[in-house]
This record gives structure tokens, C-alpha cells and sequence, in this order.
């Protein structure tokens, strides 16, 4: 019913796609720089949140169109096997329904496909490294890393720019993009470009967005405002870690002062040791901290009807999964290489300390949760693949 709602009653979602449309439909003669400015304009003008894009990246939409093509462009892997759309596809929200994505040598990647709706929103970008900042940033981690391989580029940039260098809409794109460089074919051109493209993802028309900003009484159901109260009351604690226009920053205030981005939720308590899985266990692997064990980046929960499986690893296959794991504040391992009582796991987050929901406020909740997917975002032409049935680049 959620879905139908948003497919029913997508006025402001139109008024985006007109707006990507005349910004980018446009772009084969538009190469200017359009910054800050620029970008606002592509937003509905009740989101007032802060917007964070990289000072070296000026964004126009002639940039973000070539970015679409390399984005679905299967050459940009070693083998071309694999897109960046591979593991970030439209009809999952950007994700791809995988546990840990696939690789283009056929390798599992470390973490579950993050949805890229609203990345443009985000100060911090991947579950467990807090350096990253903007999407500039962060996809050197798919293109360059060889543990595994994602997209194969380690050692072998220069075979596929000259792949893409045949190419004659790259060819006549990029000098206009970048005239001021002698060869425009550099792997931080084609970085900016993908990555104009991806801010461009925005998911703001979910029912919750017209009952919120727009005021809109009937968007929400009885069931659905029920689970809305639930999800902001003291007793469960969900906005806590939950709150802004992506329903990602906490309210939660680290030793510094800054919002706790990165949190331990009692997934493992290996042995009762505190560990999460060997080399898998979050914001510790970059700090070195015991504290920061199994602190991994507080999800968005925009589009959730979409992006099953759920948590940093794929390990809940449902919401109705993901809400017992809360309401049993942890999650109990019994068996295996896993074993340990998450629950007891002494780094968690102390608000993570269960609590009781009978079926019919649970059901309610996850009603609520499905009130944040905006269903446009999936089928939006604008973040469609640009290349034909007949054309090999996907």
C-alpha cells in the first residue's frame, strides 16, 4: 500500500524529475560550473538541510550525465564484468539484494552495497571508515582495492582509460568538461564525473516527506502514524541514531562534541571478548581503539522497501529481523565461529538495551519504516541506464 501511495501521489517527485530533466537533459550544451547554487536548485525547496560537495568538484550537469554513462559503462572494470551500477542498481534502490556484493573477479566485497540515495546529504560516507567525506573520496575503495578486487583498476588504469579513450561520446564529452586539461582521460576526471552523477540520486517523496514537509494529513495511515510515534518515543529510542532528512545522524554527541555517526548495536560479542569478526570489526580497524569495536556508520533508513538484505553485512534478511535484534537489545549467536551474546558485547550502545513491543505495535513500526521509500527513485529516467539493449557496455 506504502508503494502504491508514492507511485499515487508523486507530485513533488514529478517536480524533481522536471528539474533533473531541464539540468541534465540539457547538459550536451551546457558545460558550465554551477556549484552550491546549482545543485540547490535540484532539490524541492523544503529540504533545508546542509548539502556537502567537494570544493574540487564544481557541479554541472553536463558533468553528471557523462557521469550516468560511466556509471552503467562495463568497461570501467578490469574484465567488463561489472558497472558500478552492477552493485548499485535502480530497482533496489542503488544496492543490489546481495548479502556483500560481487566482484569483478567473482570475489565477495567486505560489506553490503550501501543505497546511494542522498549521498549529497551524508558527512560520512561507508561503514567503517570516518576519513571519507564525499563521493570523490570514497570511490577509490571500488575502483582501486585488490582485496578483494572490486572493479580491478590496481595496476591496470592505464588499459582501461584507453578502452574508454575509444569511445566517441567520451571522446567529445570530456575536452568540454575539462578544457583546461591537456588530457582530460585521467582517472580523477572520470571519479568526478561518477560522482556528479551519483549526488544527483535524490529520494525526498516518500509518504512521510508529504505528511512532514508538505503537510499533506492523509499521506500516513492510522497504522503507519502509530509506528511513526513509536519510532520517535523515549521508550524505543529509534530516533536517537536516527534523525535528519536522511534518518541517519544521531542526536547522540561523541567525546568532541560532533554527532556519533558510528555505533556498536550488539550484533557479535565473539567469546564474550567484545570482537566482531576478524577483520570485519568496524571503525576499529581504522583506530585501533578497543572502544570502537564493532562501531560501524548509523544506515539511512530511506528506501528500506527496497534494500533488503539489511545491517553493515547482509545478516538480517528482513525488517521484522532487524526490530527483534533491537528489541532483544543485541543479538544472541549460539553456534559456530560467531558464538557470543551481542547483548552483553561491552562497547554497545547503551540506548541499544531492548524493550517490549507487542506484534501489533511491531508490525506498525515496520509500517512506518516502509513510509520512508520513495518507489520514483527506482524508476526515475534520469538515473536510468543511458545505453541501448544493443549496445555491450551493460
Amino acid at each position: 500500500m506504502v508503494l502504491k501511495q508514492a507511485l499515487n501521489n508523486n507530485i513533488f517527485g514529478t517536480v524533481l524529475v522536471i528539474l533533473l530533466v531541464v539540468a541534465i537533459g540539457a547538459c550536451t550544451t551546457v558545460y558550465k560550473k554551477e556549484g552550491t547554487d546549482g545543485f540547490r536548485r535540484l532539490l524541492p525547496g523544503y529540504i533545508t538541510d546542509s548539502i556537502y560537495l567537494w570544493p574540487g568538484n564544481p557541479f554541472s550537469a553536463a558533468k553528471a550525465n557523462t557521469g550516468r554513462y560511466l556509471f552503467y559503462d562495463r568497461r570501467m572494470s578490469v574484465n567488463q564484468s561489472k558497472s558500478c551500477a552492477s552493485c548499485h542498481a535502480p530497482v533496489f534502490s542503488f544496492t543490489d539484494s546481495y548479502r556483500r556484493s560481487i566482484g569483478a573477479l567473482g570475489d565477495n566485497v567486505q560489506h553490503n552495497a550501501r543505497a546511494l540515495v542522498n549521498i549529497v546529504f551524508n558527512r560520512y560516507l561507508t561503514a567503517a571508515d570516518s576519513t571519507l567525506h564525499f563521493p570523490e573520496q570514497q570511490i577509490d575503495n571500488p575502483m582501486f582495492h585488490d582485496q578483494p578486487a572490486e572493479l580491478g583498476w590496481k595496476g591496470n588504469e592505464e588499459t582501461i582509460i584507453a578502452r574508454l579513450r575509444k569511445d566517441s561520446f567520451y571522446r567529445s564529452q570530456l575536452p568540454r568538461l575539462f578544457p583546461d586539461d591537456r588530457d582530460p582521460f585521467t582517472t580523477s576526471n572520470l571519479q568526478q564525473c561518477i560522482s556528479s552523477f551519483i549526488k544527483t540520486i535524490v529520494a525526498v517523496d516518500a509518504p512521510y516527506d508529504r505528511y512532514a514537509y508538505l503537510k499533506d494529513s492523509t499521506a500516513l495511515t492510522t497504522a503507519q502514524l502509530n509506528g511513526m510515534r513509536l519510532f520517535f518515543s523515549d521508550r524505543l529510542h529509534c530516533s536517537a541514531c536516527h534523525g535528519g532528512i536522511n534518518f541517519s545522524q544521531p542526536a547522540l554527541r561523541s567525546a568532541n562534541g560532533e554527532p556519533a555517526y558510528y555505533q556498536n548495536t550488539g550484533l557479535y560479542n565473539i567469546n564474550g571478548t567484545g570482537n566482531y569478526p576478524a577483520g570485519d570489526q568496524g571503525l576499529f580497524e581504522l583506530t585501533k581503539r578497543p572502544a570502537d569495536k564493532g562501531r560501524f556508520l548509523v544506515p539511512t533508513l530511506r528506501n528500506l522497501a527496497f534494500t533488503a538484505p539489511y545491517l553493515h553485512n547482509g545478516s538480517a534478511e528482513s525488517l521484522e529481523e532487524v526490530v527483534t535484534i533491537y528489541e532483544n537489545g543485541g543479538r544472541n549467536t549460539a553456534a559456530g565461529d560467531m558464538k557470543g551474546d551481542g547483548r552483553r558485547n561491552p562497547h554497545k550502545n547503551p540506548l541499544v538495551s531492548g524493550f517490549v513491543i507487542t506484534p501489533r505495535e511491531k508490525k506498525d513500526l515496520i509500517g512506518f519504516l516502509m513510509a520512508l521509500s520513495d518507489s520514483a527513485v527506482c524508476n526515475n529516467p534520469q538515473y536510468a541506464n543511458p545505453f541501448t539493449k544493443d549496445e555491450t557496455q551493460h
